[in-house]
């Protein structure tokens, strides 16, 4: 996986009025993607898909004929609707009659993910055009994709690289026609986990990448998400941020340092960004949890 910080570019194929700026854009580092406010009528004709994308409908309704091929599919898209046009496709003809549609557009890029792995699973088994399908969980993906890229990306490259690497791998188990993921075997050994946690530790101010994870357990980025699962009951992602809460917490409340600069310290992109990781893990902003300890030392000073 690419760990250059760099701003991707937004996709946008029918030139619709964008929902991400500019500098939400630069911020992204996952997959390229587009939230767009869809143009009411859409016609086009005798084009080729130039790179696999996945487009959802995100909210509203609409009318659609997609033709290619010989065939020729006329659909009513609701919310969830989700089309996947590989990379080579000629489509004779597109027509779109649409209302309040907001989409979501997502460049899926093999070689931005660098997982020879996962590549030569999908040379094996290529994706196929699918002008319409439903999948909750990927959905829930492409969702949480355009709401983080919205608010600026606070949770850095790990979370969008992890997004990324997600809608990727589940592609591949559509192509490869498993209905839902199957278990795998395999765990991270201690040792392992724990060189993990100690390089965590001392990097926690960085934007972590899950290249760099990957690189420090010796696995290809999805083969190092399955495992780390199996070990550990979650994502790579999510593990780092209880790191980083824990640590944070702990300076909180063992020290006078002004939250601003606990949240830089221990890897969160702003004040704001650690409050709302505080409220999720702990119902508290953290200079309430501050106060409340201070307020019981000073009734029970002997504990």
């Amino acid at each position: 996986m690419d760990n250059t910080p760099r701003g991707r570019a937004e996709i946008n194929p029918h030139g619709e009025h964008s929902l991400l700026n500019a500098a939400a854009v630069a911020q992204w580092h996952g997959f390229a993607l587009g939230w767009v406010e869809a143009n009411p009528h859409v016609a086009v004709g005798d084009a080729e898909v130039k790179t696999t994308m996945l487009a959802m409908l995100d909210s509203g309704c609409a009318q659609a004929e997609f033709a290619y091929g010989r065939q020729s599919f006329n659909y009513d898209l609701t919310p969830g609707a989700i089309g996947l046009f590989t990379e080579g496709t000629h489509m004779n003809r597109i027509r779109w009659e649409c209302q309040d549609v907001r989409r979501i557009i997502v460049e899926v890029d093999l070689a931005y993910l660098a997982d020879p792995g996962l590549q030569e699973c999908l040379r094996r088994q290529p994706l196929k055009t699918e002008v319409e399908f439903r999948d909750e969980g990927l959905a829930a993906v492409l969702r949480s994709m355009t709401a983080e890229a919205a608010n600026g990306s606070p949770n850095g490259q790990l979370y969008a690289q992890s997004l990324s690497l997600g809608v990727a791998m589940r592609l591949q188990q559509r192509a490869a026609a498993c209905g839902s993921a199957r278990p795998e075997r395999g765990k991270l050994n201690a040792g392992l986990v724990q060189r993990l946690e100690e390089w965590i530790g001392a990097h926690m101010e960085r934007d972590i990448s899950l290249a760099q994870l990957a690189q420090i357990a010796g696995f290809s980025p999805a083969n190092f998400v399955r495992l780390f699962r199996n070990t550990m009951g979650c994502a790579p992602y999510h593990h780092v941020l209880k790191i980083r809460l824990s640590r944070a917490r702990q300076l909180l409340l063992a020290s006078e340092q002004p939250i601003a600069t606990i949240a830089a310290e221990t890897g969160f992109s702003s004040q704001s960004h650690l409050t709302t990781a505080f409220m999720r893990a702990y119902n508290l902003p953290p200079g309430q949890m501050r106060r409340m300890e201070a307020d019981k030392s000073r009734t029970n000073p002997n504990q």
